[in-house]
């Protein structure tokens, strides 16, 4: 099974569309519907991270197609986003950053400026 195939077998089984899947990542909706295409492209890594996230699939079985598909019961601790204090992301966390690295600079500025609690101070953001 190729990439393709299995990002397609993910997103059906969380029983979602291309067009959402892109909405939620932050992508274009033809670069889905490039990832799932036989000839298509390749999904950047940053994405492919959250197409695991998203599609609660092991990341190594969705980029290499080891191992097992889904985690099994009790293995929370296991999934990314819970291991070494990582923080797991809702849906609308995922879908805010996806929003959030599609702006440019200046837009990223004007956003922490308005959404920073502490009126007038400057922050560095990467």
């Amino acid at each position: 099974m190729e990439l393709g195939d299995r990002i397609r077998v993910a997103r059906e089984a969380a029983g979602i569309s291309k067009s959402e899947l892109a909405r939620r990542i932050g992508v274009h909706p033809s670069a889905c519907i490039q990832w799932e295409s036989r000839d298509g492209t390749f999904p950047k890594l940053e994405n492919l991270l959250q197409l695991a996230l998203l599609l609660d699939v092991r990341l190594e079985w969705l980029a290499t197609g080891r191992g097992a598909m889904e985690y099994g019961s009790g293995a929370r601790e296991e999934r990314p986003g819970y291991a070494a204090g990582e923080l797991h992301l809702t849906s609308d966390e995922r879908r805010l950053l996806g929003i959030y690295r599609a702006l440019p600079p200046r837009q990223r500025k004007a956003l922490f400026d308005l959404l920073d609690p502490v009126a007038g101070e400057k922050v560095t953001r990467d």
